[in-house]
């Protein structure tokens, strides 16, 4: 974006000192240019004076002719006198031929009593290079000559170029200085944004404590900011109230729960054979309500962001809990695989990664079939480390893997997983508490990868992703 401002600004000057220079260098140029008609118009008009004494007295004609040669030495301007016949009486130089000359037209114009100066005709005669003036020479109210003079304007065009590039180089002067004073402004404008931008992506990470700090920038940002914050206080209110009537709740329930399934186990005696099924099946749904209500409890507790992190080696974790799970795999008889030692730590609260791997492969248990294999791996993938737990179970489609982190969702016909639809959940908000993050993703030709990305401990030395799969559990038979 402050691109977009500091292309603005200098577009917006640039098109200010366009509309300004343009005109002002055409004005200056057309003022020099008169000017120097000017002062030529006059200067033949006192040349024409002195010539009516040449016109009228042959014997004066070297004298005035030397008078010409000198002016056009000194003005860069030739000048001609020609009687009512049009023929040369007198020259600043030998070679002119009038006839051929720009100046053949203004000398009629002159002979039938017209004065032909710029400012009465200046596109005709401010020609490129010359300014082309011509009077009449009088005697008495008779018109006796004329007298015509071509002056060079090369010095007025070098005056025009310098004054052009002075210009120029002004207008880049104001380019650079508004360049410059743009990205201070810039910066000043953008601050209270990236404010706002660090401050909403460290509320979405779970920093809710983070509030927007607006003590630069436009004032209208300030209120702004103080809105902002107070609209962001009262969203972490009303969150940190419902989860902690969730919390609450789950935990308060709980003993009414367990004191009602003391209370219904001893009524087994006392039940006729017929009922004691629907017996089981009670203390079956009060032990299912039970475990809904724990995991209520652990994903509040989830929810809040804890920043007592510190370094896990990742692959004693992924140990830990294959060997934790390995008799449940045996019974079902599925192969746990997993990578050796590589050295991965990650920076995490103690205990969540094992949360984590415990939610992912009871999932992958419970869609696997027998004499299938799940595979545990790790690596360290730029900032995170990424466990990758891959089930040859049915599969699930993109939508319905997107999906499955989402509270209570117990996936579609294909799905066999008859839990509380909390796990996945879980493992998902601890993993985003602890700045990571979880995703389902299908595979071919068929099983779901759960990747999990957890961001490396900034301290600890990386070592290149382990590809060698060791079983950790094979194939067994139930006992």
């Amino acid at each position: 974006m402050r691109r977009k401002l500091l292309l603005t600004y200098l577009t917006l000057t640039a098109i200010i000192l366009l509309m300004l220079e343009v005109p002002l260098a055409f004005s200056y140029s057309m003022s020099a240019y008169h000017q120097l008609a000017m002062t030529r118009a006059g200067e033949a008009r006192e040349l024409a004076v002195e010539a009516t004494a040449v016109l009228g007295d042959r014997a004066s004609t070297t004298a005035f002719e030397k008078r010409l040669r000198r002016y056009e030495s000194d003005h860069q301007t030739v000048v001609v006198l020609v009687d009512t016949k049009g023929r040369v009486a007198a020259a600043s130089r030998t070679d002119i031929d009038v006839a051929a000359t720009a100046l053949h037209s203004s000398l009629a114009k002159a002979l039938r009593g017209k004065s032909v100066e710029p400012s009465q005709d200046l596109g005709h005669s401010v020609r490129p290079g010359k300014v082309i003036v011509a009077e009449p020479v009088r005697h008495g109210d008779d018109v006796i000559g004329a007298l015509g003079s071509v002056a060079s304007s090369a010095a007025v065009q070098r005056d025009v170029k310098s004054h052009t590039m002075l210009l120029i180089c002004a207008a880049a002067l104001a380019l650079a200085a508004v360049g410059l004073a743009s990205v201070p402004l810039s910066r000043w404008l953008l601050r209270p944004i990236r404010e706002f931008d660090n401050t909403v992506h460290a509320i979405i990470d779970g920093a809710y404590d983070v509030r927007v700090r607006c003590g630069a920038g436009p004032p209208e940002m300030h209120g702004l900011a103080d809105g902002f914050n107070r609209m962001a206080d009262h969203l972490v209110t009303l969150l940190e109230t419902q989860r902690a009537f969730v919390a609450d709740a789950s935990h308060q329930m709980r003993n009414p729960l367990t004191a009602l399934r003391l209370r219904v186990e001893t009524l087994e005696s006392g039940v006729r054979p017929a009922a004691r099924k629907q017996l089981q099946q009670a203390v079956a749904e009060i032990e299912r309500l039970s475990t809904l209500l724990d995991q209520l409890l652990r994903l509040a507790r989830a929810e809040v962001r804890d920043q007592s992190v510190a370094p896990v080696d990742v692959a004693e974790v992924i140990a830990t809990r294959v060997a934790a799970w390995e008799q449940v795999a045996a019974r079902k008889q599925i192969t746990l695989l997993a990578p050796g030692t590589d050295g991965t730590v990650s920076a995490c609260v103690p205990g969540h990664l094992e949360q984590i791997l415990d939610v992912l492969i009871d999932n992958a248990l419970h869609v696997s079939d027998a004499d299938t294999s799940i595979t545990i791996r790790h690596m360290a993938a730029g900032a995170y480390a990424q466990i990758q737990v891959i089930d040859e179970g049915p599969g699930m489609s993109a939508e319905d893997c997107r999906r499955a982190l989402d509270r209570f969702w117990r996936g579609g016909k294909s799905s066999r997983h008859e839990g509380s639809g909390l796990g996945l959940a879980i493992a998902n908000t601890i993993a985003k508490a602890n700045g990571g993050s979880l995703r389902l993703l299908p595979t071919a030709p068929r099983g779901i990868e759960a990747r999990v990305e957890i961001p490396l401990c900034p301290r600890a030395a990386q070592a290149s992703a382990s590809t060698v799969l060791v079983p950790v559990c094979s194939r067994a038979t139930a006992d």
